[in-house]
């Protein structure tokens, strides 16, 4: 527990107040190529994962019959070109919505 106060204290601290320097447009499209550039590799995926993915039974969830890993998924317009489909599972996105597909 205490990586994950760590990563978002540092969040808080250093990378907040330097995105919220920035177009909001410019963040979202550098984070997406970051993001992009991650998924593709197995290296940097793992490390990915094991730095920001937490998984924990309890988080389960079955609804409509389909089960989902973690209740927590990346809503529709984040991605819409679908680059990050490589990355969202290892950074600890239980589902995630592409244009209009979950």
């Amino acid at each position: 527990m205490f990586k994950y106060q760590l990563i978002g204290s540092i969040y808080r601290a250093i990378l907040k107040p330097i995105f919220f320097k920035f177009d909001p447009e410019f963040v979202h499209d550098e984070m997406t190529s970051r993001g992009k550039l991650l998924g593709s590799n197995p290296v940097t995926k793992k490390l990915t994962s094991l730095a920001f993915n937490y998984k924990n039974p309890m988080l389960n969830q079955v609804v409509d019959g389909v089960e989902y890993i973690n209740p927590v998924g990346l809503s529709a317009g984040f991605d819409k070109n679908a680059k990050l489909i490589n990355i969202l599972e290892d950074v600890g996105f239980g589902f995630m919505e592409i244009g209009s597909v979950t």
